[in-house]
């Protein structure tokens, strides 16, 4: 018993369906969020602001200094001011320094390095004073604030929707799994077949072979269904998520495991290419559409009632 596989046309029909859904919740989905990420930062945006020009005098106020980096809130409004704005990560490499205070206060050469990267990075639009040397006007002041805030919290949301998206799908996996009476057990490192969940169990997000599996399901046959849930918002997204990340999964599973014993899956959900989705499933992985989750418990109703057979 095989997942179902799906021709061009069905995919079509399928993708189409999803985007739908895609649209409907997107338009459903409540500024509430935006709108406290905003509340939020912007008290922390207006503090850094009025502070940059102490953090970029060339006679190092480590003070001020100290005070920006002391907290998650302050360093995230610091990076915010460039153009665009900046990785945490990215400005450790460019700085070539950690940002951790306790790092920075031990070398000034290196806290004089994040001072200079900002320097060159800051917005010339959003900071004109600063690039003019000058004081500046309340108008800039208030602009800057509002602009700055409204960015972080845009990408807060982005963020928030990502993992949310990818979490509520994960719940409602699981929720099928449980209906066809399989059982929830501890994640676990699972580099051989037989440190795998038993029959008729699962696991969430665990190391499968080399790589990670956001769920895995031993079968009632023995087999692993290993699954992947991919939320996609567009199809340029979609391509590096199922075409790159999860096929190159599925191999390195198929490879370990051997074909017979391992059944690769990724179920998805938002926006998709067809033509991406039938290559992807052509290398091997299996698609279930987050929309129509009734596939995998017709899946594993037939592979428990293959598996009852085989014990009868």
């Amino acid at each position: 018993m095989t997942l179902p596989r799906w021709s061009i046309a069905e995919l079509e029909r399928d993708a189409e369906v999803a985007k739908a859904v895609f649209r409907r919740e997107r338009l459903q989905e409540p500024r509430q969020s935006y709108s406290a990420f905003y509340s939020a930062f912007a008290p922390v945006v207006a503090e850094t602001i009025e502070r940059l020009p102490r953090l970029l005098r060339e006679d190092m106020d480590t003070d001020a200094w100290a005070e920006q980096l002391r907290d998650d809130d302050r360093r995230t409004a610091l990076r915010y001011v460039g153009a665009p704005p900046i990785s945490a990560d990215d400005l450790e490499i460019l700085a070539e320094t950690s940002l951790a205070p306790s790092v920075l206060r031990r070398d000034q050469s290196r806290l004089q390095r994040v001072r200079q990267v900002v320097m060159q990075i800051i917005d010339p639009h959003r900071f004109l004073w600063i690039v003019e040397h000058r004081d500046r006007t309340a108008s800039e002041y208030s602009a800057a604030v509002e602009a700055t805030a409204a960015l972080i919290a845009a990408r807060k949301v982005e963020t928030l929707r990502r993992s949310t998206a990818s979490a509520s799908q994960e719940q409602e996996v699981k929720a099928a799994l449980r209906e066809a009476g399989f059982n929830e057990v501890a994640a676990r490192d699972i580099p051989i077949l037989d440190a795998a969940p038993r029959a008729g169990e699962f696991c969430g997000e665990s190391k499968l072979a080399e790589t990670r599996a956001d769920l895995v399901v031993r079968l009632r046959d023995g087999r692993l269904l290993a699954i992947e849930c991919k939320a996609s918002n567009s199809t340029v997204n979609s391509y590096k998520r199922i075409n790159h990340e999860a096929v190159d999964k599925a191999r390195k599973w198929l490879e370990a495991f051997g074909q017979r014993q391992t059944v690769p899956a990724a179920a998805i959900s938002g926006v998709f290419n067809p033509f991406n989705l039938h290559e992807a499933q052509e290398a091997g992985l299996a698609l279930i559409w987050s929309h129509r989750l009734s596939d995998l418990r017709r899946f594993l109703d037939a592979d428990d009632a293959l598996a009852e057979s085989r014990n009868t």
